[in-house]
């Protein structure tokens, strides 16, 4: 009787093994179901990296996006979630002869198709070249060296007397380009011409130089360093507590914005530093009233001074207010006084109540045309001004940040780029957006050091860099001290694809880094800002770096040879 039972728990164990087998494939393709349950396009916009979900009705079996002129139309990428054990019919679709195309769902034998539809937005990059290739005349083939920053295609080909051009590479794919003297794509050395881009009505154009590569950029080994800082135990009086949180540099004067024994705000002219004597001169702050503070933050564009108050309850009896001075010898002119009121995306906003005044961001061009950006301490909350003319506002904005911006956030445009910007703060990552905060990509937190903010990109010749400043607090147990970092963001035809090659191989090595902090336990404290400025003085790129209780810092890089 033992040996039936046994013989029968081994055929039913058999059974169960072999019926868990034949699920496993039922499992696979349970009812061959053809469904589309969430859809996106993987590579979306200009650099291929955007994902843009689109909207499925499943009774027509229809999917409708809506994507950036400038996307990969022929060979779109979908990321879906599809039935379990179904695939799409194809890798990448076409969509360049027709905004409509069918997509198939294949399960087993079963199938259906869903018609996608992606409506195209108006196009708004500026195409750009990210690579060409060339022929010599002793055959070698290379790739020629493209300068993004002075639009500008370095042949390498000096006393070559001509080269083939064979091939150009464009962002948008769809660009059509144009050799303005070649002929058969061949261009001669006594006049080479240029590449002319066109996308879709929006034009640019590269100069072709038969030189060799030049050699470009900042010499970060070679240089003077101007440190009033902690590390060096030649402190600046003005941070020597925290009452100091913001500074701005411009290559032509420092402002420091300080409540350090009384409310200062100061302006020290660069020769002053270089001299070793820096003092300046105190702004007229006659008029300068209300808020929790009288000062707070302030910007240095275009040799206007701008200043806020802190105001820890914006309202009738606290309103974030910003002072503006057109020189050092001007009084304070009132260009706001906010009280909560602004323009959201479905109507009025009431901002009152909240905290404005950690932090200034001035975002104008030589014409004093942009926008003026504060962000609430929570980081929740971002408030937009347009400007005209250095001191005319409207338009009050409320913003959703991309992320939450906690603590001393810093925007900042990208120089020479009209609708691009870093985002940051101490407790974020390095965000690139649009003027509406959109965000374009971004560098994770754990791809820099720890608290960086008032990050920036700057070009000086022909090479890109992004500047950043760490903060330090000592309820964050583990912050280093405070640190200047300059990384190469050059590899890269934009902003975002610099900024993604930067980090596509995990943390990069900075070019150059400076502490400003020391290891004085008394550089710790509870305002972990940051700050970050530079200019380009006598042909050198000046960039500065300044915090709480660790001071100030200007360097001077001479360019490479």
């Amino acid at each position: 009787m033992k040996n039936e039972i046994l013989y029968g728990f081994v055929l039913l164990m058999g059974f169960f093994a072999l019926t868990g087998c034949s699920e496993d494939s039922i499992v696979e393709n349970p009812s061959g179901e053809t469904f589309i349950y969430r859809m996106a396009i993987a590579n979306g916009g200009l650099a291929g990296t955007d994902a843009i979900q689109g909207v499925i009705d499943e009774e027509t079996r229809t999917i409708t996006f809506n994507a950036p002129a400038e996307t990969d139309i022929q060979a779109i990428k979908f990321n879906s979630k599809l039935s379990l054990g179904a695939h799409l019919d194809q890798d990448t679709y076409d969509f360049s002869q027709s905004n409509t195309v069918p997509v198939t769902v294949i399960n087993g034998e079963n199938t259906s198709t869903y018609q996608v539809t992606i409506n195209f937005d108006e196009p708004k990059e500026t195409p750009i070249i990210t690579a060409v290739r060339v022929k010599l005349p002793d055959g070698t083939e290379k790739n020629a060296y493209v300068s993004e920053i002075d639009k500008s295609i370095y042949l390498g080909a000096d006393s070559c007397g001509y080269v083939e051009i064979l091939s150009i590479s464009c962002l948008p794919k769809r660009t059509v380009t144009t050799l303005t003297m070649a002929t058969n794509n061949v261009v001669q050395e006594h006049n080479p011409g240029a590449i002319e881009l066109d996308f879709m009505g929006l034009k640019s154009e590269y100069r072709l130089l038969f030189a060799a590569i030049p050699v470009f950029g900042a010499d970060f080994n070679r240089g003077n360093i101007y440190p009033f800082c902690n590390a060096t135990g030649n402190l600046f009086g003005d941070f020597v507590g925290e009452n100091t949180r913001s500074a701005d540099f411009d290559g032509n004067n420092l402002l420091i914005v300080s409540r350090e024994g009384g409310p200062n705000v100061r302006v020290i002219p660069y020769n002053e530093i270089v001299g070793g004597n820096p003092g300046g001169v105190s702004l007229n702050l006659d008029g300068v009233e209300m808020g929790t503070f009288l000062v707070s933050a302030g910007r240095i564009s275009h040799g206007h001074y701008y200043v806020s108050n802190l105001s820890t309850s914006v309202g009738e009896d606290q309103p974030l207010k910003l002072y503006y001075w057109d020189n050092t010898s001007s009084k304070p002119q009132i260009l706001l006084e906010f009280l909560g009121a602004a323009n959201g995306p479905e109507g009025e906003v009431d901002l009152s109540k909240l905290r404005f005044g950690d932090n200034l961001n001035v975002c104008l061009d030589e014409s004093g045309n942009g926008y003026i950006y504060f962000v609430t301490q929570d980081g929740t909350a971002v408030l937009r001004y347009n400007v005209t003319g250095f001191t005319n506002l409207e338009n009050p904005t409320y913003i959703i940040p991309p992320t939450t911006l906690s603590y001393y956030a810093a925007i900042n445009q990208v120089d020479g780029k009209d609708n691009e910007y870093t985002v940051t703060s101490v407790q974020a990552g390095i965000y690139l957006t649009d003027a509406d905060l959109n965000p374009v990509t971004l560098i994770d937190q754990e791809m820099v050091p720890v608290r960086c903010t008032d990050a920036r990109v700057i070009t000086f010749d022909s090479e890109r860099y992004l500047i950043t400043t760490s903060g330090r607090w000592g309820a964050w147990s583990g912050d280093a001290e405070q640190t200047f970092y300059v990384y190469d963001l050059s590899d890269g035809a934009t902003t975002a694809l610099a900024m993604m090659n930067l980090v596509a191989d995990g943390a990069p090595q900075p070019l150059f880094t400076y502490v400003i902090g020391g290891s004085n336990p008394a550089s710790f404290g509870s305002a972990p800002s940051a700050s970050t400025g530079w200019g380009v003085v006598n042909g050198k790129l000046c960039v500065m770096a300044a915090a709480p209780k660790a001071g100030f810092a200007i360097f001077e890089f001479p360019e490479r040879e």
